[in-house]
């Protein structure tokens, strides 16, 4: 009887360190605050964190083909330490992608943590993609589900000179002529003939979404017409807010008679042409919240200033 109690004394402890074990084991290395982040259209920011930095990024996957995402990757300390590649991600740092039209920034400032900023998505379709992490032998993921953006209305637009706005001068050859006649004559022209003997303006911006929002509704916005003495003077006149160059007439109908003399001659234009740059703010209503957005760039014009020389060859 005595050994019995003895073997049952020193079986008990033994059972109760092996089912404590067995709870370790099972106990999971990747646990984020959340594994389904959705979010609108105009994008925005999230924090997930961690109760363990056991882990890592094994890759970005875009759900719509189950492609891996390609980008850049950046130190803790912001500089670029690869580029153009299936994202990845071990131990601390960012990774970022970018579309044109969508894209995401990836930060991981601590082991336990990781901020999730999705771009506005103007591509016009939901883009749902998922962050894969792995700890040893295991693997999650977390779900990232955002909708297109409803677009925007057209407000307003506003033009204002910054650093390296204004006019500069520059001269264009126009048309040439050549002449083999007996006895002088005289010769009516107009001076602004030639290629490329236009006015062409276009809108240009730095902003990745600057021309999105507006290119199927061709709004028409009024245009800087002159400046002087930093006053900038705007038309009546409407164009198309977009990043194509658009042409239109020089304007001018003006002629000029020259007498050109006996035997062989040839004379041809040069025409002062100016390029204007003017800084601009478009304001831009959102359909779905309201909420204004603005959109800063610049406005550039290039066309003939009506003066020209009459240039003839020996």
């Amino acid at each position: 009887m005595k050994l019995l109690r003895l073997f049952t004394l020193f079986f008990l402890p033994i059972y109760f360190i092996s089912c404590n074990s067995d709870d370790d084991d099972n106990i999971s290395q990747i646990q984020p605050s959340t594994s389904l982040i959705q979010m609108e259209g105009e994008g925005g920011s999230i924090e997930v964190s961690f109760t363990s930095g056991d882990w890592r990024i094994t890759g970005v996957t875009n759900t719509n083909g189950d492609v891996g995402i390609s980008g850049d990757r950046y130190s803790v300390d912001d500089e670029l330490t690869r580029e153009n590649y299936k994202l990845s991600l071990e131990g601390l740092g960012r990774m970022e992608a970018f579309g044109g039209s969508k894209g995401f920034v990836i930060t991981r400032n601590t082991p336990t943590s990781l901020n999730i900023e999705l771009k506005e998505n103007s591509s016009g379709v939901d883009f749902n993609f998922t962050i894969d992490l792995q700890s040893g032998d295991e693997s999650k993921k977390i779900i990232v589900e955002q909708k297109k953006s409803q677009g925007y209305n057209f407000k307003s637009i506003e033009y204002a000179l910054k650093e390296n706005d204004g006019d500069s001068l520059f001269i264009r050859n126009g048309a040439g002529y050549k002449f083999s006649i007996p006895s002088p004559q005289e010769f009516s022209f107009s001076p602004f003939n030639g290629i490329e003997i236009n006015r062409k303006t276009y809108f240009k911006s730095n902003e990745k979404d600057a021309f999105v929002w507006l290119k199927n509704d061709s709004v028409r916005v009024k245009v800087p017409s002159s400046i002087d003495n930093a006053n900038i003077y705007i038309t009546e006149q409407k164009e198309v807010y977009t990043n194509l160059t658009t042409k239109f007439d020089h304007g001018f109908e003006q002629t000029e008679t020259v007498t050109i003399p006996s035997g062989q001659s040839e004379f041809y234009t040069q025409i002062q042409f100016h390029k204007r740059t003017v800084s601009y703010t478009l304001y831009l209503t959102n359909k779905r919240t309201g909420e204004e957005k603005t959109i800063e760039g610049k406005w550039v014009e290039i066309a003939p200033t009506g003066k020209y020389d009459i240039k003839w060859k020996n």
